[in-house]
């Protein structure tokens, strides 16, 4: 018995100091470590590379244990370097702690920076071990990766969880184009397709900067790994309706019943496909987008249940999704010469043979082919309602 007790005591006191110490150092690495929860890279006017980075209090990280801190919870550091690496060691100088990046998971990269090219800050999240490839990446329309990474948010204690929950909502609602790192890194290795990334841009420019002012509707397009324009809101549904990422999505066409009122149109799925098909040495290239949607909203008065009127909403929004598709296509091929859809890639894994000969001249002949678009959309119900309530 008296073996037993000793054996117990033994065991208590070694389970006492495991839980200690370990509680000694998760406080050294909240005290020694500089929790990096965002990443903005920019260029400056000397050609440097500036590395912004928000990183996470560790004294706001212990007290939220207890309770919400009244401090910011946050802090921004910014370094310059002739490389990225050399910037991010330059930060141990700026913030005194070791910046450690295993929860940064969104990279914010300015529009000069991109302009130049993005593989040099890629290349760096790629090539260390510590930055996750499933981290967001998006675009600073016409401002710096600094000046999104300093703005406050009313929403958040911490504002790159503002911006991340901005792009998961916006992505659900086919208004932006959500990437990863991992995603565009496939895209600049394969052949035949460039990237696009979701862009942030500040609407209204205030001394305090928040989030909130703010904006996640446009698309950056990209020539290789370089910035060469970007797409509106409409444009982008249209690209994400090609890409086969439209999941949710809203068309408001007129009623057919009450003039100059209103039906929104719920688009509740849709699958798209691209193709390329090589028809007597002829390139033939193709689209086409199957859609399900619901009456989700009537203005004005009318039963909208019928066959008929049923056959003319699925018309409209057809018309409406086949401008989107045409616009996007139209300044894709015209303007920015970019095969954003992935036709080139399409031609790479179906006529391997056909593309080695036409690879270095793609750019010339994807922006004068002519794309065939079909797109049909299956109105399916009104909700839980038919006819709209009538006044009396």
């Amino acid at each position: 018995m008296i073996k037993i007790n000793k054996i117990l005591i033994l065991l208590l006191m070694i389970i006492f100091n495991v839980v200690i110490f370990t509680a000694c150092w998760d406080n050294k690495d909240l005290t020694e470590k500089a929790f990096v929860t965002a990443v903005g890279v920019d260029r400056t006017a000397e050609g440097k590379v500036q590395l912004t980075l928000q990183i996470v209090k560790p004294t706001v990280m212990k007290a939220g244990e207890q309770g919400i801190p009244e401090e910011e919870a946050f802090w921004v550091f910014t370094t310059v370097g002739d490389t990225i690496f050399e910037a991010a060691k330059n930060q141990m100088t700026a913030v005194n702690r070791k910046p450690f990046y295993n929860h940064a998971d969104l990279m914010v990269i300015g529009e000069e920076f991109a302009r130049d090219g993005i593989m040099d800050a890629l290349d760096f999240w790629e090539r260390n071990h510590e930055p996750r490839l499933g981290s967001d990446i998006i675009i600073a329309k016409g401002t710096t990766a600094e000046e999104i990474l300093k703005a406050k948010s009313d929403m958040e204690k911490i504002p790159s969880l503002h911006i991340k929950s901005i792009l998961k909502n916006s992505k659900e609602l086919a208004k932006v184009k959500k990437v990863t790192i991992i995603d565009v890194l496939k895209q600049l290795i394969q052949p035949g397709v460039s990237p696009a990334i979701g862009a942030i841009e500040i609407v209204e420019k205030e001394d305090l900067q928040k989030i909130e002012d703010m904006k996640i509707d446009s698309t950056a397009v990209f020539k290789g790994d370089k910035l060469v324009g970007w797409l509106n809101a409409a444009q982008t549904r249209g690209l994400l309706f090609i890409q086969n990422e439209v999941r949710n999505a809203v068309y408001n066409v007129d009623n057919p019943l009450n003039k100059n009122k209103k039906v929104a149109i719920e688009i509740l799925d849709s699958n798209g496909k691209i193709d390329a098909q090589i028809v007597e040495w002829k390139l033939i290239l193709s689209i086409k987008i199957d859609a399900v949607g619901n009456i989700a909203d009537q203005q004005g008065k009318g039963d909208l249940t019928t066959k008929e009127t049923f056959k003319k909403l699925s018309r409209d929004v057809e018309n409406a999704i086949k401008t989107d598709i045409k616009d996007v296509l139209s300044i894709a091929q015209k303007e920015y010469k970019s095969d954003i859809f992935g036709f080139g890639e399409v031609m790479y894994r179906r006529h391997f043979e056909y593309w080695k000969q036409i690879k270095d001249d793609w750019a010339d002949i994807f922006s004068n082919a002519s794309i065939e678009i079909d797109v049909n959309v299956k109105i399916r119900g009104t909700g839980i309602i038919g006819k709209p309530s009538e006044v009396r």
